[in-house]
C-alpha cells in the first residue's frame, strides 16, 4: 500500500487546536516560583523574600490605580442607597373671613424624607415650600397632614410627617371698641414722677374671637421709656393687642407723659437747738438750762428741695433783751428753701438761768 505523503496529508486541514494551559496563564500573572533551594535555611529565606518583593512592588502604578477605581465604584454604589433625613417645614393657613381659629395652631411640622443619599445631602430645608392649608371649607374638627401637601424635589419622597393631625376649633369673629392703656417702663430722674398718662386717640376698635373680646376691656401700648426724664414729653408707640386679637384702623397712638417733681413729707428727728443772746450771739450754755434741747422737724414739698434743706436749715431760740428769769421761747427755723412746708415739735422751749453754787 502506498504511504500518504506527510506533506500532502497536511494540506487542506486546519492545524489542530491547542489546549490552553491554565498553569501557563497563571504564570503570566505572577512571577515564577523560585527553584527549590538547598536544604540550608539562609538561601531559602532570601529567595522567598525576593519573590514577595517582586509580587508586591512590580507594576505598582497599575495596582494603585486598580485600588482607587475599586474604592470609587464602592462609594458610588453606596451613595445610591436610600437614606432618611428629617426637616422642618412651615405651615400657613387660609381662614374663613367670619371665623377665628381658637385652637392651638401648628406653625411647622417635622417631615422625614427618603431617597438617595446624594440627593438628600444636597437638600436645603429652607428651599422647601410652606405647606398651605385652606380651612375655609373645613369639615370636622381635625386636620390631617398628608404627604401630598409637601412639595419635595424630584427623586425624594415623604416617609412620614409629625405631628400628623391638628385639632380645629373656630369661634365667630366680632369687633369691639376698647380703651387704650399707656404702659411705661423704667423710672424718671431722681426727684421726679409721672402724674398723668394720656393716649391720643383714647380708644381703638379691635377684632377677634367673640369669647375673647367679651373679656377684653382695654388694649395696652408698647412700653414708653421714662429713664432720665424730668419734663413732660410725648411718644409715638404702637398698640399691642393680646394674641388672637387684631386692631382695626389704629395701630400707633400718641402717648403724653406728664411729669412733675416728687412731693414728700420728711421727718427730721432729734434736731439740736442753738440758744442765742439778744444780739444773735451764742450764749454760754453753762449759764442757762433749756428744756428740751432737741426738736422734731417735718418738711413737706419737692424731694430735691427737702434734701437740700436738711443741709442748710438751722434751729434757734433767742433770749430777749430784758428779764433774767425763766421763760418760754419760740423755736425759730431758718435756711429752708421757699416752697417747703415746715412744722416743728415742740414749738417752744423753756429757758431758765442755771443755779450758781
Amino acid at each position: 500500500m502506498r504511504q500518504r505523503s506527510q506533506t500532502i496529508g497536511t494540506l487542506g486541514r486546519a492545524p489542530a487546536r491547542q489546549t490552553k494551559d491554565p498553569q501557563r496563564k497563571q504564570s503570566q500573572r505572577l512571577p515564577p516560583l523560585p527553584p527549590t533551594p538547598p536544604p540550608s535555611g539562609g538561601p531559602r529565606k532570601s529567595v522567598v523574600r525576593a519573590w514577595l518583593h517582586e509580587a508586591l512592588f512590580e507594576n505598582v502604578g497599575l495596582k494603585f490605580l486598580s485600588i482607587v477605581l475599586a474604592i470609587t465604584v464602592f462609594l458610588l454604589v453606596n451613595d445610591d442607597k436610600d437614606r432618611e433625613i428629617t426637616v422642618r417645614v412651615g405651615v400657613g393657613y387660609q381662614l374663613p373671613a367670619d371665623k377665628v381659629l381658637v385652637s392651638d395652631r401648628i406653625d411647622e411640622v417635622r417631615v422625614t424624607l427618603r431617597g438617595p443619599w446624594r440627593r438628600l445631602r444636597q437638600l436645603d430645608e429652607r428651599e422647601l415650600d410652606r405647606i398651605s392649608v385652606d380651612l375655609r371649607g373645613q369639615q370636622g374638627d381635625e386636620l390631617q397632614f398628608t404627604p401630598d401637601m409637601v412639595h419635595v424635589p424630584t427623586g425624594l419622597r415623604v416617609a412620614s410627617i409629625a405631628p400628623r393631625t391638628m385639632k380645629i376649633q373656630f369661634d365667630r369673629r366680632r369687633e369691639k371698641r376698647v380703651e387704650i392703656t399707656p404702659v411705661v417702663l423704667g423710672k424718671p430722674a431722681h426727684g421726679y414722677r409721672v402724674i398723668e398718662l394720656k393716649a391720643d386717640p383714647p380708644t381703638a376698635t379691635v377684632r377677634g374671637a367673640e369669647k375673647v373680646l367679651a373679656a377684653l376691656g382695654t388694649v395696652r401700648t408698647r412700653e414708653v421709656a421714662l429713664d432720665g426724664h424730668t419734663e413732660t414729653f410725648t411718644a409715638e408707640v404702637p398698640i399691642e393687642p393680646p394674641e388672637g386679637v387684631d386692631s382695626s384702623g389704629v395701630d400707633v397712638v400718641s402717648v403724653e407723659v406728664k411729669m412733675d417733681q416728687e412731693l414728700v413729707a420728711k421727718k427730721l428727728p432729734d434736731v439740736p437747738i442753738t440758744l442765742l443772746g439778744p444780739g444773735g450771739e451764742k450764749v454760754d450754755t453753762a449759764k442757762w438750762i433749756m428744756t428740751p434741747q432737741i426738736v422734731e422737724i417735718t418738711l413737706t414739698g419737692p424731694l430735691i428741695s427737702v434734701e437740700k434743706a436738711k443741709e442748710t436749715l438751722s434751729v434757734t431760740a433767742k433770749l430777749p433783751a430784758t428779764g433774767s428769769g425763766a421763760r418760754d421761747l419760740p423755736v425759730v427755723i431758718e435756711g429752708v428753701p421757699p416752697g417747703l412746708g415746715v412744722r416743728v415739735s415742740p414749738e417752744h422751749v423753756r429757758v431758765a438761768p442755771a443755779r450758781t453754787p
